[in-house]
Protein backbone atom coordinates (compact mmCIF):
# COMPACT_ATOMS: atom_id res chain seq x y z
CA UNK A 1 0.00 0.00 0.00
CA UNK A 2 2.82 2.29 1.02
CA UNK A 3 3.89 2.38 -2.78
CA UNK A 4 0.47 3.54 -4.19
CA UNK A 5 0.88 7.23 -2.06
CA UNK A 6 4.02 7.06 -4.12
CA UNK A 7 2.56 7.66 -7.22
CA UNK A 8 0.87 11.10 -7.33
CA UNK A 9 4.24 12.85 -6.25
CA UNK A 10 5.54 11.15 -8.94
CA UNK A 11 2.98 11.49 -11.76
CA UNK A 12 3.27 15.28 -10.36
CA UNK A 13 6.87 15.04 -10.87
CA UNK A 14 7.11 13.76 -14.55
CA UNK A 15 4.83 16.12 -15.55
CA UNK A 16 6.62 19.02 -14.46
CA UNK A 17 10.09 17.41 -15.56
CA UNK A 18 8.59 16.08 -18.78
CA UNK A 19 6.98 19.43 -19.41
CA UNK A 20 10.23 21.08 -18.56
CA UNK A 21 11.77 18.83 -20.67
CA UNK A 22 10.01 19.07 -23.70
CA UNK A 23 9.32 22.96 -23.33
CA UNK A 24 13.45 23.20 -23.44
CA UNK A 25 13.33 21.25 -26.31
CA UNK A 26 11.06 23.02 -28.37
CA UNK A 27 12.93 26.47 -27.47
CA UNK A 28 16.81 26.73 -25.59
CA UNK A 29 18.65 23.59 -27.59
CA UNK A 30 17.71 24.37 -30.95
CA UNK A 31 17.93 27.89 -30.85
CA UNK A 32 21.28 26.95 -29.66
CA UNK A 33 21.80 24.96 -32.08
CA UNK A 34 20.97 26.79 -35.21
CA UNK A 35 23.22 29.57 -33.51
CA UNK A 36 26.22 27.34 -33.74
CA UNK A 37 25.69 25.68 -37.22
CA UNK A 38 24.80 29.33 -38.66
CA UNK A 39 28.10 30.75 -37.65
CA UNK A 40 29.87 28.79 -40.59
CA UNK A 41 27.13 30.61 -43.27
CA UNK A 42 28.46 32.40 -45.96
CA UNK A 43 27.19 36.26 -46.27
CA UNK A 44 25.05 37.71 -49.21
CA UNK A 45 22.87 40.09 -50.12
CA UNK A 46 19.25 39.50 -50.98
CA UNK A 47 16.27 41.74 -52.06
CA UNK A 48 13.59 42.49 -49.54
CA UNK A 49 10.31 41.45 -50.63
CA UNK A 50 8.08 42.32 -47.81
CA UNK A 51 8.40 42.74 -43.71
CA UNK A 52 5.41 42.59 -41.39
CA UNK A 53 4.81 41.18 -37.67
CA UNK A 54 3.67 42.42 -34.17
CA UNK A 55 5.52 42.67 -30.90
CA UNK A 56 6.72 38.97 -30.89
CA UNK A 57 7.60 37.78 -34.57
CA UNK A 58 8.91 39.33 -37.64
CA UNK A 59 7.61 37.66 -41.13
CA UNK A 60 9.85 38.55 -44.09
CA UNK A 61 10.84 37.24 -47.48
CA UNK A 62 13.50 37.99 -49.79
CA UNK A 63 15.29 36.58 -53.06
CA UNK A 64 18.57 36.42 -53.44
CA UNK A 65 21.40 34.52 -55.74
CA UNK A 66 24.22 32.25 -54.89
CA UNK A 67 26.42 29.86 -56.91
CA UNK A 68 24.27 31.59 -59.84
CA UNK A 69 21.33 29.93 -58.41
CA UNK A 70 18.72 32.27 -57.12
CA UNK A 71 16.50 31.23 -54.46
CA UNK A 72 14.02 32.72 -51.81
CA UNK A 73 14.05 32.95 -47.80
CA UNK A 74 11.63 33.68 -45.18
CA UNK A 75 13.81 33.11 -42.27
CA UNK A 76 14.67 36.29 -40.08
CA UNK A 77 16.21 34.91 -36.85
CA UNK A 78 17.90 32.09 -35.21
CA UNK A 79 14.98 31.06 -33.05
CA UNK A 80 12.18 28.79 -34.15
CA UNK A 81 9.70 30.52 -32.03
CA UNK A 82 7.73 33.40 -31.29
CA UNK A 83 7.96 35.63 -27.95
CA UNK A 84 7.73 38.90 -26.62
CA UNK A 85 10.88 39.53 -24.44
CA UNK A 86 12.48 43.11 -24.93
CA UNK A 87 12.19 45.11 -28.41
CA UNK A 88 13.87 42.75 -30.47
CA UNK A 89 10.91 42.54 -33.09
CA UNK A 90 9.65 45.75 -33.18
CA UNK A 91 13.29 47.16 -34.04
CA UNK A 92 13.43 44.11 -36.41
CA UNK A 93 11.17 45.00 -38.25
CA UNK A 94 11.72 48.51 -38.23
CA UNK A 95 14.84 47.95 -40.04
CA UNK A 96 13.19 45.82 -42.77
CA UNK A 97 10.52 48.18 -43.36
CA UNK A 98 12.97 50.78 -43.64
CA UNK A 99 15.28 48.21 -46.66
CA UNK A 100 11.97 48.26 -47.94
CA UNK A 101 11.43 51.51 -48.40
CA UNK A 102 14.41 52.19 -50.00
CA UNK A 103 15.23 49.27 -51.70
CA UNK A 104 18.55 48.60 -50.53
CA UNK A 105 20.46 45.02 -50.51
CA UNK A 106 19.74 43.56 -47.58
CA UNK A 107 22.48 41.52 -46.39
CA UNK A 108 21.57 38.16 -45.06
CA UNK A 109 23.47 34.45 -44.59
CA UNK A 110 23.31 31.57 -46.62
CA UNK A 111 24.19 27.76 -45.39
CA UNK A 112 26.85 27.00 -47.88
CA UNK A 113 26.55 23.52 -47.81
CA UNK A 114 22.60 23.84 -48.78
CA UNK A 115 22.24 27.30 -50.56
CA UNK A 116 18.01 27.19 -50.03
CA UNK A 117 18.83 27.59 -46.41
CA UNK A 118 19.36 31.63 -45.22
CA UNK A 119 18.93 34.24 -42.66
CA UNK A 120 18.72 37.68 -42.20
CA UNK A 121 20.25 37.67 -38.26
CA UNK A 122 22.24 34.92 -37.22
CA UNK A 123 23.18 36.83 -34.04
CA UNK A 124 22.25 34.59 -30.31
CA UNK A 125 19.40 36.42 -28.57
CA UNK A 126 21.44 35.66 -25.27
CA UNK A 127 18.49 37.45 -22.96
CA UNK A 128 16.15 35.30 -24.95
CA UNK A 129 18.07 32.11 -24.73
CA UNK A 130 18.95 32.44 -20.85
CA UNK A 131 15.35 33.33 -19.84
CA UNK A 132 14.57 30.55 -21.65
CA UNK A 133 17.29 27.75 -20.19
CA UNK A 134 15.93 29.23 -16.71
CA UNK A 135 12.45 29.26 -17.16
CA UNK A 136 12.47 25.41 -18.38
CA UNK A 137 15.19 24.30 -15.55
CA UNK A 138 12.78 25.52 -13.29
CA UNK A 139 10.25 23.00 -14.12
CA UNK A 140 12.38 20.10 -14.86
CA UNK A 141 14.71 20.76 -11.15
CA UNK A 142 11.14 20.62 -9.49
CA UNK A 143 9.41 17.50 -11.02
CA UNK A 144 12.78 15.76 -10.24
CA UNK A 145 12.99 17.02 -6.60
CA UNK A 146 9.44 15.75 -6.20
CA UNK A 147 10.23 12.46 -7.61
CA UNK A 148 13.45 12.36 -5.34
CA UNK A 149 11.79 13.49 -2.60
CA UNK A 150 8.71 10.83 -2.84
CA UNK A 151 11.42 8.03 -3.33
CA UNK A 152 13.46 9.27 -0.44
CA UNK A 153 10.41 9.17 1.90
CA UNK A 154 9.40 5.57 0.58
CA UNK A 155 13.12 4.36 2.12
CA UNK A 156 13.45 6.49 4.69
CA UNK A 157 9.85 4.87 6.13
CA UNK A 158 11.21 1.26 5.32
CA UNK A 159 14.38 1.88 7.38
CA UNK A 160 14.31 0.21 11.26
CA UNK A 161 16.36 0.81 14.64
CA UNK A 162 18.17 -2.36 13.84
CA UNK A 163 20.81 -1.01 11.81
CA UNK A 164 23.74 -1.11 13.60
CA UNK A 165 25.30 1.79 15.80
CA UNK A 166 28.12 4.19 14.84
CA UNK A 167 30.86 5.80 17.75
CA UNK A 168 29.67 9.41 17.71
CA UNK A 169 33.48 9.64 18.10
CA UNK A 170 34.65 8.73 15.32
CA UNK A 171 33.35 11.69 13.36
CA UNK A 172 36.07 14.72 12.82
CA UNK A 173 36.09 16.99 15.02
CA UNK A 174 34.14 14.90 17.69
CA UNK A 175 37.10 12.57 19.10
CA UNK A 176 37.46 15.01 22.24
CA UNK A 177 35.40 17.51 24.28
CA UNK A 178 36.84 20.29 22.68
CA UNK A 179 35.17 21.29 19.67
CA UNK A 180 37.06 23.43 16.49
CA UNK A 181 35.51 25.27 15.11
CA UNK A 182 33.85 25.22 11.27
CA UNK A 183 35.67 29.63 10.48
CA UNK A 184 38.90 27.39 8.37
CA UNK A 185 36.82 25.17 6.61
CA UNK A 186 34.75 28.21 5.74
CA UNK A 187 37.56 30.14 4.73
CA UNK A 188 38.36 27.39 1.76
CA UNK A 189 35.03 27.30 0.74
CA UNK A 190 34.69 31.26 0.38
CA UNK A 191 38.12 31.51 -1.77
CA UNK A 192 37.66 28.41 -3.90
CA UNK A 193 33.95 29.56 -4.49
CA UNK A 194 35.12 32.68 -5.24
CA UNK A 195 37.88 31.98 -7.61
CA UNK A 196 35.63 29.37 -9.72
CA UNK A 197 32.39 32.07 -9.17
CA UNK A 198 34.48 34.66 -11.09
CA UNK A 199 36.11 32.29 -13.29
CA UNK A 200 32.91 31.34 -14.80
CA UNK A 201 31.74 34.89 -14.67
CA UNK A 202 34.59 36.35 -16.44
CA UNK A 203 33.44 36.17 -20.04
CA UNK A 204 30.48 38.25 -19.40
CA UNK A 205 32.26 40.81 -19.51
CA UNK A 206 33.38 40.49 -22.71
CA UNK A 207 29.56 39.41 -23.63
CA UNK A 208 27.15 41.97 -22.50
CA UNK A 209 28.98 45.65 -23.70
CA UNK A 210 28.54 43.46 -27.35
CA UNK A 211 24.76 43.38 -26.64
CA UNK A 212 24.34 46.34 -25.21
CA UNK A 213 25.89 47.83 -28.41
CA UNK A 214 23.20 45.93 -30.31
CA UNK A 215 20.28 47.58 -27.68
CA UNK A 216 19.95 44.30 -25.94
CA UNK A 217 19.23 46.23 -22.75
CA UNK A 218 18.08 42.87 -21.20
CA UNK A 219 21.71 41.97 -21.31
CA UNK A 220 22.55 44.00 -18.28
CA UNK A 221 21.02 41.30 -15.72
CA UNK A 222 23.53 39.55 -16.92
CA UNK A 223 25.71 42.11 -14.40
CA UNK A 224 24.68 40.41 -11.18
CA UNK A 225 27.02 37.15 -12.10
CA UNK A 226 30.50 39.39 -11.35
CA UNK A 227 28.69 41.81 -8.85
CA UNK A 228 27.61 38.27 -6.83
CA UNK A 229 31.41 37.47 -7.09
CA UNK A 230 32.60 40.35 -6.11
CA UNK A 231 30.92 40.15 -2.86
CA UNK A 232 32.34 36.49 -2.50
CA UNK A 233 36.06 37.89 -2.81
CA UNK A 234 34.61 40.40 -0.43
CA UNK A 235 33.38 37.51 2.16
CA UNK A 236 36.42 35.48 1.87
CA UNK A 237 39.02 38.33 2.43
CA UNK A 238 36.84 39.21 6.25
CA UNK A 239 36.67 35.25 6.91
CA UNK A 240 40.29 35.39 6.60
CA UNK A 241 41.11 38.93 8.05
CA UNK A 242 38.64 37.32 11.45
CA UNK A 243 40.64 34.15 11.89
CA UNK A 244 43.98 35.23 11.36
CA UNK A 245 43.52 37.49 14.48
CA UNK A 246 41.35 35.66 16.99
CA UNK A 247 43.63 32.25 15.48
CA UNK A 248 41.99 29.20 16.99
CA UNK A 249 39.03 29.62 19.20
CA UNK A 250 37.93 26.26 20.61
CA UNK A 251 34.63 25.44 22.67
CA UNK A 252 35.07 22.73 25.57
CA UNK A 253 32.02 21.18 25.73
CA UNK A 254 29.99 20.18 29.72
CA UNK A 255 28.73 17.69 29.24
CA UNK A 256 30.45 16.08 27.00
CA UNK A 257 28.73 15.34 24.52
CA UNK A 258 25.55 17.84 24.83
CA UNK A 259 22.44 16.24 26.12
CA UNK A 260 19.20 16.47 24.46
CA UNK A 261 16.58 16.57 28.01
CA UNK A 262 19.66 17.85 30.20
CA UNK A 263 22.65 20.78 29.26
CA UNK A 264 24.21 21.43 26.19
CA UNK A 265 26.87 23.76 27.34
CA UNK A 266 30.52 24.91 28.17
CA UNK A 267 33.63 27.37 27.84
CA UNK A 268 35.11 29.33 25.03
CA UNK A 269 38.25 30.35 25.19
CA UNK A 270 39.44 33.25 22.86
CA UNK A 271 43.05 33.64 23.76
CA UNK A 272 43.28 36.77 21.25
CA UNK A 273 41.43 38.98 22.95
CA UNK A 274 41.32 41.92 25.20
CA UNK A 275 38.78 41.06 28.43
CA UNK A 276 37.79 45.02 27.77
CA UNK A 277 37.09 45.30 24.48
CA UNK A 278 34.70 42.11 25.04
CA UNK A 279 32.86 43.89 27.70
CA UNK A 280 32.22 46.95 25.77
CA UNK A 281 30.70 44.72 22.71
CA UNK A 282 27.92 46.47 21.13
CA UNK A 283 26.45 42.51 20.53
CA UNK A 284 27.58 39.37 22.19
CA UNK A 285 25.65 36.11 22.29
CA UNK A 286 26.23 32.38 21.97
CA UNK A 287 23.26 30.53 19.79
CA UNK A 288 22.28 26.58 20.14
CA UNK A 289 20.18 25.37 16.74
CA UNK A 290 19.16 22.43 16.10
CA UNK A 291 19.19 22.10 12.47
CA UNK A 292 17.28 19.88 9.86
CA UNK A 293 19.34 20.32 6.64
CA UNK A 294 18.05 18.80 3.16
CA UNK A 295 18.83 18.82 -0.41
CA UNK A 296 16.69 20.74 -2.53
CA UNK A 297 16.82 20.28 -6.54
CA UNK A 298 18.53 18.14 -8.66
CA UNK A 299 21.08 17.26 -10.64
CA UNK A 300 24.09 20.04 -11.11
CA UNK A 301 21.92 22.31 -9.19
CA UNK A 302 21.17 20.61 -6.21
CA UNK A 303 21.55 23.52 -2.98
CA UNK A 304 21.52 22.69 0.27
CA UNK A 305 19.26 24.06 2.82
CA UNK A 306 17.93 24.57 6.65
CA UNK A 307 15.20 24.19 8.58
CA UNK A 308 15.82 25.34 12.49
CA UNK A 309 13.90 23.66 14.55
CA UNK A 310 14.73 24.38 18.24
CA UNK A 311 16.46 27.72 18.59
CA UNK A 312 17.81 29.83 22.04
CA UNK A 313 20.19 32.84 22.21
CA UNK A 314 21.13 34.90 25.14
CA UNK A 315 24.81 36.55 27.09
CA UNK A 316 27.62 34.74 27.70
CA UNK A 317 29.51 34.70 31.02
CA UNK A 318 32.28 36.63 30.38
CA UNK A 319 35.91 35.55 32.80
CA UNK A 320 39.16 36.52 32.44
CA UNK A 321 41.72 33.71 31.49
CA UNK A 322 45.83 33.61 31.80
CA UNK A 323 45.29 34.60 27.92
CA UNK A 324 42.45 36.40 26.81
CA UNK A 325 38.68 35.53 27.53
CA UNK A 326 36.33 32.87 28.85
CA UNK A 327 32.87 32.52 27.77
CA UNK A 328 30.68 30.11 29.77
CA UNK A 329 27.19 29.25 29.52
CA UNK A 330 24.78 26.07 29.62
CA UNK A 331 21.34 25.88 27.69
CA UNK A 332 18.55 23.73 28.98
CA UNK A 333 17.60 21.62 25.94
CA UNK A 334 13.96 20.29 25.90
CA UNK A 335 13.28 16.41 25.84
CA UNK A 336 11.83 14.56 22.30
CA UNK A 337 14.44 17.17 19.83
CA UNK A 338 16.22 15.30 17.40
CA UNK A 339 20.09 13.43 17.64
CA UNK A 340 22.81 15.25 15.75
CA UNK A 341 23.34 12.99 13.01
CA UNK A 342 26.14 10.96 12.71
CA UNK A 343 27.15 10.60 9.28
CA UNK A 344 25.66 13.97 8.04
CA UNK A 345 25.06 13.06 4.80
CA UNK A 346 21.53 13.38 2.52
CA UNK A 347 18.54 14.94 5.26
CA UNK A 348 20.23 15.11 8.67
CA UNK A 349 19.55 16.68 11.92
CA UNK A 350 22.56 18.57 13.53
CA UNK A 351 23.39 21.02 16.39
CA UNK A 352 25.27 24.27 15.81
CA UNK A 353 26.80 26.29 18.41
CA UNK A 354 27.67 30.25 17.21
CA UNK A 355 29.23 32.61 19.13
CA UNK A 356 29.03 36.82 17.64
CA UNK A 357 30.75 39.64 19.39
CA UNK A 358 30.59 42.80 17.68
CA UNK A 359 33.90 44.49 18.97
CA UNK A 360 35.50 47.60 17.98
CA UNK A 361 38.10 46.81 14.98
CA UNK A 362 37.39 42.81 13.83
CA UNK A 363 34.37 41.19 14.57
CA UNK A 364 34.20 37.22 16.41
CA UNK A 365 32.10 35.11 14.65
CA UNK A 366 32.38 31.24 14.86
CA UNK A 367 30.21 28.97 14.66
CA UNK A 368 30.80 24.79 15.94
CA UNK A 369 29.15 21.35 14.41
CA UNK A 370 28.78 19.33 17.95
CA UNK A 371 27.76 16.04 19.27
CA UNK A 372 24.34 16.53 20.93
CA UNK A 373 22.53 13.29 22.24
CA UNK A 374 19.95 12.31 24.47
CA UNK A 375 22.00 11.49 27.58
CA UNK A 376 19.52 13.87 29.71
CA UNK A 377 22.80 14.67 31.55
CA UNK A 378 23.52 18.11 33.40
CA UNK A 379 26.83 19.95 32.96
CA UNK A 380 29.26 19.33 35.74
CA UNK A 381 31.22 22.97 36.04
CA UNK A 382 29.16 25.92 34.15
CA UNK A 383 26.28 27.61 36.54
CA UNK A 384 25.91 30.44 33.81
CA UNK A 385 21.94 29.12 33.10
CA UNK A 386 21.22 31.12 29.93
CA UNK A 387 17.85 29.28 29.05
CA UNK A 388 16.88 29.97 32.86
CA UNK A 389 17.67 33.41 32.05
CA UNK A 390 15.63 33.92 28.56
CA UNK A 391 12.65 32.48 30.65
CA UNK A 392 13.05 34.53 33.08
CA UNK A 393 13.07 37.59 30.51
CA UNK A 394 10.50 36.41 29.06
CA UNK A 395 8.13 36.13 32.20
CA UNK A 396 8.89 39.52 32.80
CA UNK A 397 8.22 40.79 29.33
CA UNK A 398 4.79 39.05 29.09
CA UNK A 399 3.82 40.01 33.30
CA UNK A 400 4.74 43.75 32.08
CA UNK A 401 2.22 43.45 28.74
CA UNK A 402 0.01 41.86 30.91
CA UNK A 403 -0.16 44.86 33.45
CA UNK A 404 -0.46 47.08 30.63
CA UNK A 405 -2.88 45.75 28.33
CA UNK A 406 -5.31 45.67 31.38
CA UNK A 407 -5.00 49.08 32.43
CA UNK A 408 -5.96 49.82 28.81
CA UNK A 409 -2.61 50.44 27.43
CA UNK A 410 -2.89 48.81 24.07
CA UNK A 411 0.18 51.01 22.42
CA UNK A 412 2.84 47.98 22.87
CA UNK A 413 5.13 46.06 20.65
CA UNK A 414 2.67 43.07 19.61
CA UNK A 415 -0.54 45.37 18.89
CA UNK A 416 0.42 48.26 17.83
CA UNK A 417 2.62 46.88 14.77
CA UNK A 418 -0.85 46.57 12.84
CA UNK A 419 -3.51 47.91 14.83
CA UNK A 420 -4.95 51.60 15.70
CA UNK A 421 -6.81 51.89 19.05
CA UNK A 422 -8.94 54.47 20.72
CA UNK A 423 -10.93 54.17 23.90
CA UNK A 424 -13.83 56.22 25.07
CA UNK A 425 -15.40 55.22 28.21
CA UNK A 426 -16.92 51.64 27.75
CA UNK A 427 -16.77 51.46 24.27
CA UNK A 428 -13.13 50.42 22.58
CA UNK A 429 -12.44 50.84 18.82
CA UNK A 430 -9.76 48.47 16.96
CA UNK A 431 -8.99 49.43 13.67
CA UNK A 432 -6.33 47.51 11.39
CA UNK A 433 -5.44 49.95 8.09
CA UNK A 434 -4.60 49.27 4.97
CA UNK A 435 -0.73 48.49 4.07
CA UNK A 436 -0.08 46.53 7.53
CA UNK A 437 1.06 42.90 5.37
CA UNK A 438 3.89 44.90 3.58
CA UNK A 439 6.14 41.45 3.19
CA UNK A 440 3.06 39.21 2.57
CA UNK A 441 1.87 41.52 -0.31
CA UNK A 442 6.00 41.67 -1.69
CA UNK A 443 5.47 38.06 -1.91
CA UNK A 444 2.44 37.94 -3.46
CA UNK A 445 3.14 40.58 -6.20
CA UNK A 446 6.41 38.71 -6.84
CA UNK A 447 4.36 35.01 -7.37
CA UNK A 448 2.00 37.33 -9.41
CA UNK A 449 4.33 38.66 -11.59
CA UNK A 450 6.53 35.75 -12.18
CA UNK A 451 3.24 33.58 -12.80
CA UNK A 452 1.41 36.13 -15.05
CA UNK A 453 4.53 37.04 -16.95
CA UNK A 454 4.97 33.15 -17.72
CA UNK A 455 0.90 33.02 -18.51
CA UNK A 456 1.39 35.46 -20.74
CA UNK A 457 4.62 34.05 -22.52
CA UNK A 458 3.19 30.76 -23.08
CA UNK A 459 -0.71 32.31 -24.17
CA UNK A 460 1.38 34.35 -26.98
CA UNK A 461 2.88 30.36 -28.13
CA UNK A 462 -0.71 28.86 -28.18
CA UNK A 463 -1.55 31.02 -31.28
CA UNK A 464 1.33 28.33 -33.18
CA UNK A 465 -1.36 26.28 -32.91
CA UNK A 466 -0.50 21.95 -33.33
CA UNK A 467 1.00 19.67 -30.96
CA UNK A 468 2.86 22.38 -29.24
CA UNK A 469 0.20 25.07 -28.59
CA UNK A 470 -2.19 22.09 -26.70
CA UNK A 471 0.60 21.54 -24.75
CA UNK A 472 1.39 24.66 -23.83
CA UNK A 473 -2.54 25.45 -23.19
CA UNK A 474 -2.15 22.62 -20.85
CA UNK A 475 1.51 23.44 -19.29
CA UNK A 476 0.06 26.88 -18.79
CA UNK A 477 -3.24 26.60 -16.83
CA UNK A 478 -1.44 25.88 -13.65
CA UNK A 479 0.33 28.98 -13.93
CA UNK A 480 -2.63 30.79 -15.02
CA UNK A 481 -4.67 29.75 -11.76
CA UNK A 482 -1.64 30.90 -9.68
CA UNK A 483 -1.23 34.16 -11.47
CA UNK A 484 -5.18 34.82 -10.58
CA UNK A 485 -4.73 33.87 -6.85
CA UNK A 486 -1.14 35.83 -6.33
CA UNK A 487 -2.88 38.83 -8.23
CA UNK A 488 -6.09 38.73 -5.63
CA UNK A 489 -3.69 38.43 -2.64
CA UNK A 490 -1.91 41.39 -3.84
CA UNK A 491 -4.94 43.51 -4.06
CA UNK A 492 -7.13 41.93 -0.95
CA UNK A 493 -3.45 42.01 1.40
CA UNK A 494 -2.50 45.79 1.20
CA UNK A 495 -6.04 47.15 0.50
CA UNK A 496 -8.46 45.48 3.26
CA UNK A 497 -9.22 46.78 6.57
CA UNK A 498 -10.77 45.59 9.75
CA UNK A 499 -13.20 48.00 12.24
CA UNK A 500 -14.70 46.51 15.28
CA UNK A 501 -15.97 48.45 17.97
CA UNK A 502 -16.64 46.51 21.29
CA UNK A 503 -19.46 48.65 24.12
CA UNK A 504 -21.91 47.80 25.99
CA UNK A 505 -24.55 46.63 23.76
CA UNK A 506 -22.24 44.26 22.23
CA UNK A 507 -19.88 43.81 19.04
CA UNK A 508 -19.52 45.84 15.28
CA UNK A 509 -17.19 44.09 12.32
CA UNK A 510 -16.60 46.06 9.10
CA UNK A 511 -13.61 44.81 7.04
CA UNK A 512 -13.70 46.74 3.87
CA UNK A 513 -11.52 46.49 0.90
CA UNK A 514 -10.26 49.94 0.26
CA UNK A 515 -13.46 51.88 0.98
CA UNK A 516 -15.95 48.83 0.09
CA UNK A 517 -17.64 46.64 2.66
CA UNK A 518 -16.88 43.14 2.09
CA UNK A 519 -18.06 42.07 5.22
CA UNK A 520 -20.43 43.33 8.09
CA UNK A 521 -21.32 41.94 11.55
CA UNK A 522 -23.35 43.27 14.52
CA UNK A 523 -23.83 40.70 17.42
CA UNK A 524 -25.22 41.46 20.77
CA UNK A 525 -23.55 40.54 24.15
CA UNK A 526 -26.18 37.98 24.69
CA UNK A 527 -24.85 36.10 21.37
CA UNK A 528 -21.46 35.69 21.77
CA UNK A 529 -20.39 32.61 23.66
CA UNK A 530 -16.23 32.78 23.76
CA UNK A 531 -12.97 34.10 22.26
CA UNK A 532 -10.07 32.06 21.32
CA UNK A 533 -6.82 32.79 19.64
CA UNK A 534 -5.34 31.24 16.82
CA UNK A 535 -2.10 30.93 14.96
CA UNK A 536 -2.13 32.77 12.06
CA UNK A 537 1.18 32.08 10.28
CA UNK A 538 4.73 33.11 11.60
CA UNK A 539 7.98 35.04 9.83
CA UNK A 540 11.22 34.39 10.00
CA UNK A 541 13.10 31.30 12.17
CA UNK A 542 14.95 30.09 14.98
CA UNK A 543 15.91 32.82 17.73
CA UNK A 544 14.58 35.56 14.75
CA UNK A 545 10.57 33.52 14.67
CA UNK A 546 8.25 35.51 15.80
CA UNK A 547 4.67 33.85 15.24
CA UNK A 548 1.51 35.53 14.49
CA UNK A 549 -1.92 35.17 16.03
CA UNK A 550 -5.70 36.55 15.49
CA UNK A 551 -8.24 36.83 17.79
CA UNK A 552 -11.68 34.75 17.23
CA UNK A 553 -15.35 35.52 18.09
CA UNK A 554 -17.18 32.42 18.55
CA UNK A 555 -21.29 33.12 18.65
CA UNK A 556 -23.75 30.74 19.85
CA UNK A 557 -24.61 29.39 16.55
CA UNK A 558 -20.86 28.57 16.15
CA UNK A 559 -20.25 30.80 13.55
CA UNK A 560 -16.21 32.77 14.10
CA UNK A 561 -15.60 35.87 13.51
CA UNK A 562 -12.16 37.79 13.83
CA UNK A 563 -12.07 40.54 16.32
CA UNK A 564 -8.24 41.15 16.16
CA UNK A 565 -5.20 40.17 13.66
CA UNK A 566 -2.04 40.49 13.27
CA UNK A 567 -0.55 39.86 16.73
CA UNK A 568 2.52 39.09 17.16
CA UNK A 569 3.35 36.77 19.83
CA UNK A 570 1.47 34.05 21.87
CA UNK A 571 1.46 35.59 25.26
CA UNK A 572 0.62 39.26 24.06
CA UNK A 573 -2.42 37.77 22.02
CA UNK A 574 -3.52 35.72 24.96
CA UNK A 575 -3.41 38.40 27.19
CA UNK A 576 -5.58 41.43 24.76
CA UNK A 577 -7.75 37.77 24.57
CA UNK A 578 -8.52 38.10 28.09
CA UNK A 579 -8.71 41.62 27.93
CA UNK A 580 -11.28 41.29 25.42
CA UNK A 581 -12.98 38.72 27.36
CA UNK A 582 -13.54 40.83 30.26
CA UNK A 583 -14.90 44.04 28.23
CA UNK A 584 -17.49 41.55 26.71
CA UNK A 585 -18.28 39.25 29.71
CA UNK A 586 -17.67 36.23 28.17
CA UNK A 587 -15.04 33.67 29.00
CA UNK A 588 -11.20 32.83 26.39
CA UNK A 589 -10.51 29.74 25.81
Amino acid sequence: MRILRLIPGIIFGLMFSGGGFFFLSQTAIPTWQNWQMMQDWRPAYAVLLTASGSENQTDASYRYEYAGKTYQGSRVYVADFNDNIGDYHSEQLQRLRRYLRTGEALPIWVNPDAPAQSVIDREMRWGLFAFMTIFCSIFIFIGLGVIYFSLRSKASSQTTSNEPDVDWRSRKGWAQATITSNAKTGIWFFWIFAVVWNAISLPIAFIVPTELEDENYAALVAWLFPLVGIFLIYKAIKATTEYRHFGRVGFEMDPYPGAIGGHVGGKIHVAQLNPRLLAEATELWVRLECVYSYMSGSGDNRSRRESIKWAEQGRPKIDSASRGVMLSFRFDVPENLPEADIEQKGAYHFWRLSVKADISGIDLNRQYNIPVFATGESARFVRHDISAKAAELKARESEVAKTAIASGNLEIDGLSRAMKTAIKGSEIQLYFPMFRNKVLTAFAAIFAGGFGFASYSMASMVAEGGLFGIFMTIFGLPFFLVAILAGIATIYLPLNNLQVTINLQGVKILRRLLFLPILKRQLKRSEIDHLSIKRSGSTGQGVQKIEHYKIVLHDKRQRRMTLAEDIDGEDIASHFCDYLSQRLGVTSH
